[in-house]
């Protein structure tokens, strides 16, 4: 009894010691906002921390089309990708299948184009095990995609990948489907729970049934799906030389666990049946510390299993309510760090007290943890909107919010920054290209915020994908610069205006083009395109079947006119300009064709140095 008040101790103290190291939410940076904080030169610019986010890669994101609204919430955060797709085939609908020839290769190759022009050190995918043949929700050996993905699109070795495990669904649903009980972490059938669906470890002590030999409950019941169904093979389906490391260890980072560790069931099954379900703790799951010592055992498994499989151990970086579940945990030594994910307030509260959770709870910017911090976020959240008052919402105020959750970033110097969630469409809390214009302004807005506030906001070089320019738009060139008749709030985007086409461009596997014509739709524009000190190359990759004349217009700079002979429709490359600057610095960067007619697959900036 003492040794276990010890603990409860401990954890106090480690709470107090952790929150005093987050953040109180400050509004600027060292040097103001969007600051690189003064950290290194523009060669080499070091943050305090390595960043990336989640991604999810289930099924109904990589082969079919996205759909505005589900039964409880408006969809805001729709992929520009699948506005690719309507561009090029018009008969695309929503929630269908792709048509035409687009496959979910297509979908992989823009997903690792987005993260390589984001600048990420990392992307952690979101793996719920591979137990169920017939359930595609995140499947390790979908792995092999992603990296497939990487040596098409030319972007090999622009970022790492780490592994998401998503206990909820990896640990419970997953056993739940094998067990042919149901895809759910807590199945019904009737009205009724499902029986024998209940999670299996508050029942068993996994450190006495490895004493009996590996074919016990605990590596039966529990321990498969964690390692076996799923980090095991996800390790394998990616090569070592892409895994992310912290001090040359692969990185682990787990979810949750509570939903299906203190599931009620576990205690009507010990009111009906106490001495068949009898918790190896004396504690049933509604208390603190029921799981005691389970928790550290399973991750001392991993840590083992991994070291005799890879010859390595893992960095493992756990969820923080973990800790309220096995106290143990708080001097675990197979456990390397804690993220304390955010919460989001709801719509039913109070002014006050929404408020009050949205500065101290939304964004974690450093929780520390045997002196190894992570922050924690998202870009905005919405959820629930269609179905219950009590829906979830971070308002995104146009990158305002993932600005100033970003320059926390800077101020509190975390070592490591983990995001909400790449491919997050379900709560619009998605940082990928999006067509969302009630809580952006443009596409790339959340992308240039994650490059902005990343090791590499300046890049040496960069291709700018004709059809994910930021908008599209009939132009004319008066004096020096690029005019329309619209305001940027009255501009569309290229596919929204048709523009985009499936391309048949063999180099990086071709993509999408735009077709631009010089007395029509004839400019794109991108918006706060980083560019380094000195002069940086411009060049297009086009075909044609005529001579036409292009231009550009970078911040207030305006290039000359460039003539681009006919390729006959095969795809060249031409240099087209060459700007410099004093400073680096962002700026719009603008391309009208003024003659002619041209199909773009993409630009590039090549800056000298």
């Amino acid at each position: 009894m003492k040794n276990k008040y010890w603990k409860y101790i401990c954890l106090l103290g480690l709470g107090a010691f952790c929150w005093t190291c987050s953040d109180d939410n400050p509004n600027d940076g060292p040097d103001g906002p969007g600051s690189e904080g003064g950290q290194g030169t523009e060669q080499e610019i070091v943050r305090s921390y390595k960043i990336g986010t989640l991604a999810g890669f289930e099924g109904n994101l990589r082969q079919k089309m996205d759909k505005p609204r589900t039964d409880v919430s408006t969809m805001h955060n729709r992929s520009l990708f699948c506005r690719y797709v309507a561009s090029a085939y018009p008969e695309a609908q929503d929630d269908k299948p792709y048509p035409g020839p687009i496959t979910e290769a297509d979908w992989w190759d823009n997903f690792v184009e987005e993260i390589a022009y984001s600048g990420q050190d990392y992307v952690a995918m979101n793996c719920r095990g591979e137990a169920n043949k017939d359930i595609d929700h995140g499947r390790p050996d979908k792995l092999h995609d992603l990296m497939a993905a990487i040596k098409r699109k030319g972007v090999e070795h622009e970022f790492k990948i780490a592994i998401f495990d998503d206990t909820p669904a990896s640990w419970s649903a997953a056993r739940n489907a094998h067990k042919g009980y149901g895809y759910d972490n807590k199945p019904f059938k009737n009205g009724s729970r499902v029986e024998g669906s209940h999670y299996p470890l508050l029942f068993l002590d996994p450190e006495k049934e490895d004493m009996k030999g590996m074919d016990n409950d605990f590596r039966k019941e529990v321990y498969y799906y964690i390692w076996d169904a799923n980090l095991k093979p996800s390790f394998e389906n990616v090569p070592r030389d892409y895994w992310f490391e912290i001090d040359g260890r692969p990185v682990i980072l787990f979810w949750n666990p509570n939903g299906f560790l203190q599931d009620s069931y576990l205690s009507e099954l010990m009111k009906k049946d106490p001495a068949k379900y009898k918790s190896t703790t004396g504690l049933d799951e509604t208390k603190s510390d029921a799981y005691n010592g389970k928790l550290s055992y399973i991750l001392k498994c991993i840590s083992d299993d991994f070291n005799s499989t890879f010859g390595v151990r893992p960095f493992l970086i756990i969820q923080r309510e973990w800790t309220d579940r096995d106290f143990s945990l708080v001097n675990c030594p197979y456990l390397d760090g804690i993220h304390n994910w955010f919460a989001v307030p709801t719509m039913d509260m109070s002014e006050e007290v929404y408020n009050e959770n949205l500065i101290y709870n939304t964004y974690i910017s450093a929780y520390n943890f045997k002196g190894f911090s992570v922050g924690s976020g998202c870009p905005g959240f919405v959820q629930g909107d269609l179905a219950r008052p009590n829906w979830q919402f971070i308002d995104s105020d146009h990158g305002r919010y993932a600005t100033k959750m970003m320059e926390s970033f800077l101020a509190k110097k975390p070592d490591l920054v983990f995001l909400e969630g790449f491919t997050d469409l379900a709560e619009n809390a998605a940082w990928w290209r999006s067509s969302d214009k009630i809580y952006y302004d443009y596409p790339n807005q959340r992308i240039n915020l994650l490059r902005k506030y990343s090791n590499h906001p300046f890049p040496t070089k960069q291709k700018l994908e004709a059809e994910a320019c930021d908008y599209c738009f009939n132009g004319s060139v008066s004096g020096s610069k690029i005019e329309s008749l619209l305001m940027e709030v009255e501009m569309n985007n290229a596919p929204e205006q048709g523009v985009v086409k499936y391309s048949d461009d063999t180099k990086y596997n071709g993509g999408w083009h735009a077709n631009l014509t010089s007395g029509g739709l004839n400019t794109l524009r991108w918006k706060e395109i980083p560019f380094r000190t000195g002069a940086s190359t411009i060049r297009f990759r086009y075909s044609s079947n005529g001579a036409a004349s292009v231009r550009c217009q970078i911040g207030d700079t305006m290039t000359q006119s460039v003539s681009l002979p006919a390729t006959g429709g095969a795809w060249e490359e031409a240099e087209v300009a060459v700007y410099s600057r004093e400073a680096r610095g962002y700026a719009d960067f603008n391309l009208i064709v003024t003659e002619g007619d041209i199909s773009l697959n993409y630009a590039e900036i090549i800056a000298e140095k």
